[in-house]
């Protein structure tokens, strides 16, 4: 008997042509003529088959789940009862919260890595005055002498001072995600060291008696901002893991799927970013709003897109959305 790796090789290849016609298909909504839409059928029919058959004889294998999405893309598109929306709505009505939940684990990892750089921060400075070294002298000179650092962005248009934050961020998540190709060493080591700043600041901060001005800084803005640095880090943990484990795929064709995944997460952090920036440059800076009204305006951006991406109302139609290798 030959090894199941083998028969799951020699099945893929003498199929995959079908398959990949069926996914090039379903992918197209309605923009599919009388023929097309009977080629479609005819390929459903079939990969349908071939799933009860990886269903039978290679239980739980990537060839199975690849198998389960397009079918269901398929099915979705056969009996669809009204248009499909656009492309834009379908990919942030369905893609984005669907590739959001396929990989939550890696959000959590995200989390893990950002979260213990701000707690060795935070704790280096407090119980080590030396690590103030670890914030950048700007920062630390402005700190020392009771000013926030920030009181530049008011002499800025908030058009100007809002472009410019958002063009910063977006950069730091792009390279964030592109850290995925390095087997995810320098997304985490990002993460991680990001996390180490933000804790370090915020100890010199309580340590000089100014956590209150820094606090009345970030509120309105660091929840939603560090929300999308994680979900940057999710992305390029996405791309690290087809690369370092494609599983049952070629590895080329392993990245190719994981690198549309990541870039649907990143249409999200740039939206995420661009309101952060705006938020960054009005809001946060002066006094014109209270503390209170600023930690309001933060967790309700953060919980807003934590609520979007795990609406279960979603959950059927992302299944249909984001077949891939």
């Amino acid at each position: 008997m030959s090894p199941p790796g083998r028969n799951v090789g020699r099945f893929v290849r003498r199929r995959r042509a079908g398959w990949e016609r069926l996914e090039l298909l379903a992918g197209q909504g309605g923009r599919l003529s009388l023929a097309e839409v009977e080629d479609l059928d005819r390929l459903y029919r079939r990969a349908a088959g071939d799933l009860a058959y990886a269903h039978t004889a290679f239980p739980g294998s990537d060839v199975e789940g690849y198998l389960s999405q397009v079918t269901a893309r398929a099915y979705a598109l056969l009996h669809r009862r009204r248009q499909p929306p656009g492309r834009a709505r379908r990919l942030f009505a369905a893609e984005i919260p669907a590739t959001f939940r396929r990989s939550a684990r890696l959000f959590g990892l995200a989390a893990l890595l950002l979260l213990s750089g701000m707690a060795a921060g935070a704790l280096a400075v407090a119980f080590d005055p030396a690590a103030a070294a670890l914030v950048p002298p700007e920062v630390r000179a402005a700190v020392e002498a009771r000013r926030m650092w920030t009181d530049s962005l008011l002499g800025l248009a908030p058009g100007a001072a809002g472009s410019a934050l958002a063009r910063h961020n977006i950069a730091v998540s792009a390279l964030v995600l592109a850290g995925g190709l390095t087997g995810g060493l320098l997304t985490a080591w990002l993460l991680f060291t990001n996390g180490l700043l933000l804790g370090a600041v915020a100890a010199l901060c309580a340590r000089e008696d100014m956590l209150r001005p820094f606090l009345s800084f970030v509120a309105a803005h660091a929840p939603a901002e560090l929300l999308a640095v994680l979900l940057a880090g999710q992305a390029g943990f996405l791309v690290a893991r087809a690369l370092v484990a494609p599983g049952e795929w070629p590895r080329r064709e392993a990245l190719a799927a994981a690198g549309g995944e990541a870039a649907r997460l990143l249409w999200l952090v740039v939206a995420i970013l661009l309101v952060v920036g705006l938020v960054e440059s009005t809001v946060s800076p002066g006094r014109l709003f209270p503390l209170a009204a600023r930690v309001a305006l933060g967790l309700g951006l953060a919980g807003a897109v934590l609520l979007y991406l795990a609406w279960p109302g979603r959950q059927s139609a992302g299944a249909a959305a984001g077949a891939g290798w």
